[in-house]
């Protein structure tokens, strides 16, 4: 009996130790949550920078994943987008009005924009927590970054 108490208090504390939990983003109100106005420029190789400029709404799933959609411009024709953001090993949604002070933010998305012709860009998007600015500049409340191949676009949500 004296071998058996050790070796459970091990197996205990092994299987408590399963990495880091997930760390709880407000859904309702963080910043990083794709939803609202978000403005950008997509890069085509070879091609003229174009001005993207999206409204989107936030359609909460479960707490790994939440659903994007909505429409919006890019250069002077009209366009769609659909995806998901999922919070990878690290993060989870809340749907209370819950934001712990030591944030962490989505890992990643997947977007696709769809122009009323023509076919489809498909972004892979990594948010990007902004860096502290000198109060006089205009500063990004957050940041994502997108590629697709060739294709690059960087989406902001500005303070209002």
């Amino acid at each position: 009996m004296k071998r058996l108490v050790p070796a459970l208090l091990v197996a205990v504390a092994a299987t408590s130790c399963g990495g880091p939990q997930p760390t709880p983003i407000a859904f309702a109100d963080h910043p990083s949550v794709l939803r609202g106005t978000w403005t950008g420029a997509l890069t085509r190789q070879d091609a003229a920078e174009q001005p993207l400029r999206l409204e989107l709404a936030a359609s909460y799933e479960t707490s790994r994943q939440y659903r994007v959609s909505g429409n919006g411009s890019l250069g002077s024709g009209a366009v769609t987008v659909t995806g998901s953001v999922t919070g990878g090993s690290v993060h989870s949604y809340l749907q209370p009005q819950y934001s712990p002070a030591n944030q962490l933010v989505p890992e990643r998305a997947r977007l696709t924009v769809q122009p009323a012709s023509g076919d489809a860009t498909k972004l892979d998007c990594q948010s990007v927590e902004p860096a502290a600015q000198a109060p006089a500049t205009p500063a990004p409340v957050w940041t994502w970054n997108c590629s697709s191949g060739s294709n690059t676009l960087v989406l902001k949500r500005m303070t209002p």
